[in-house]
């Protein structure tokens, strides 16, 4: 297979295309300029024939003898020929009378319908090449103040100034506008690479990174302003997330590993001392429950990142009107049978209607229940309420548990981070639950916080837009 041509730089179409487009104007304007000029010289070449004809008509109707016969004196044809011009006499039958060129020179081209234009008086021009030159001729006639007509004047006179102007013009035309169109190209291949380095530098960015994999490369020189400025402001700005991203995953696989290595060692460490023949039944029924506790662990551990990895792969969740009330009363139900060492109940709910995800949102308030629960001494009270307020639904879930550290309130949402109070009361969680519901908040379009409550414990506060009727 042949290999496909290399296409020219997007700078170097760009100059192309400016230069095209400037060649094209200038041949227009140069063509419509020079027409017009010929036009004006040609009208004002023709004027000048025709009032010098009618000026030596005027003239030459003097020279009439006393038989009325046009009889033109040399004097005459020898004044009008000093003008510059040619002037032929003729008689009323078309003869030649008298010619100012001198003698040997080729005869004007003088037809009968020029004689019978000037009969009409239309002033017609006619042009013909005579002795290597181009001539222009017109015919008045001659007559007396009777109106009688004793005879024509034909006056012809040479194009070749007028051509050598016109020559002269459309050549300044041709090289004014090469040079303009060279100058251009010049500078619009100039102006091109200057407006579109910030692309080149994008390109080679990109390149180094994918080379080296380090996202901390930034484009040079990007500031927003125009198309290709803010491009490269936005490719800085992309690189910047994909360098937290690419931070926040290093960070995630070292805490994950860390946090699957710990139950592994431990399993492993539980069921080789189980495997020892002499080790007591009591002992070993106790060893082999913190192994079968640890893989729980595990287990619900692997499940939170599956749930995370399904986050960031971009899983569509299906939206449909949920009464969010009943929800909520459906998951607290459930939640006070999974922890019977608390107080659980529903003080006060609204009826509301969200566009969510059903599962998802069950999900939410299964976590925030459940860590209330899991961080809440026994005997102690978890809360929930639903109030709406200003076209939202405000979810609030109080305990009386730990409460927060102020440390851990920048990081709380964070994954696998677990407070010092957190890991105290519960060494065997997995600090992704929260990770879990801030996504399926944003995914609904709504906010999630968590404070101190007065008096002791938690409070999670989840806001949701309330479905519009």
């Amino acid at each position: 297979m042949r290999p496909s041509p290399r296409r020219l730089a997007i700078r170097t179409r760009l100059a192309l295309i400016y230069t095209g487009l400037l060649a094209a104007a200038l041949v227009v304007f140069g063509s419509g300029m020079y027409l017009v000029l010929r036009a004006q010289l040609d009208g004002s070449f023709d004027s000048g024939l025709i009032a010098n004809a009618k000026h030596a008509a005027g003239a030459f109707a003097q020279d009439v003898d006393a038989s009325g016969l046009l009889t033109p004196t040399g004097r005459l044809i020898k004044q009008f020929a000093a003008t510059g011009g040619r002037v032929v006499v003729l008689d009323a039958t078309g003869t030649q009378l008298a010619d100012s060129a001198p003698a040997g020179s080729p005869a004007l081209a003088i037809s009968p319908a020029d004689l019978v234009a000037a009969d009409r008086q239309d002033h017609a021009i006619s042009e013909f090449a005579a002795g290597g030159d181009v001539l222009r001729l017109t015919v008045e006639p001659v007559n007396l103040p009777d109106g009688s007509r004793v005879g024509y004047v034909a006056w012809a006179d040479s194009t070749r100034p007028l051509r050598e102007v016109l020559t002269t013009v459309g050549a300044a035309l041709v090289l004014g506008g090469v040079l303009v169109v060279g100058l251009a190209l010049v500078g619009g291949l100039v102006l091109a690479r200057r407006a579109l380095a910030p692309v080149a530098d994008v390109t080679e960015t990109a390149r180094a990174i994918s080379l080296s994999g380090d996202f901390a490369a930034r484009v040079e020189g990007g500031r927003s302003g125009d198309e290709v400025g803010d491009l490269a402001v936005a490719f800085n700005e992309m690189l910047g997330a994909l360098e937290q991203n690419h931070q926040a995953l290093q960070r995630f696989l070292g805490d994950a590993s860390h946090q699957l290595r710990t139950p592994l060692t431990t399993i492993r460490a539980n069921l080789d001392l189980a495997a020892r023949p002499d080790l007591p039944e009591g002992e070993r029924a106790a060893i082999l429950s913190d192994a079968r506790d640890e893989a729980e662990r595990m287990g619900r551990l692997i499940g939170d990142l599956l749930s995370l990895a399904r986050a960031e792969s971009g899983v569509r969740l299906e939206f449909q009107p949920v009464e969010i009330d009943a929800l909520l009363v459906e998951s607290v139900r459930r939640q006070r049978q999974a922890a019977p060492h608390v107080r659980m109940s529903v003080a006060n709910v609204e009826p509301a209607i969200v566009e969510g995800d059903r599962d998802r949102l069950r999900e939410l308030f299964g976590i925030l229940l459940d860590n209330a629960a899991r961080y809440t001494p026994n005997g102690g009270t978890v809360v929930a309420r639903l109030v709406l307020r200003d076209g939202r639904a405000i979810v609030r879930v109080e305990d009386s548990g730990i409460g927060l550290d102020t440390t851990d309130r920048e990081r709380i949402f964070e994954r696998l981070y677990r407070g010092s109070r957190a890991r105290e009361l519960r060494p065997s969680g997995t600090g992704l639950g929260l990770a879990i519901a801030h996504w399926i908040v944003e995914s609904h379009a709504g906010t999630i916080e968590l404070a101190n409550r007065e008096g002791g414990g938690t409070v999670a506060s989840v806001t949701l837009p309330v479905r519009s009727p």
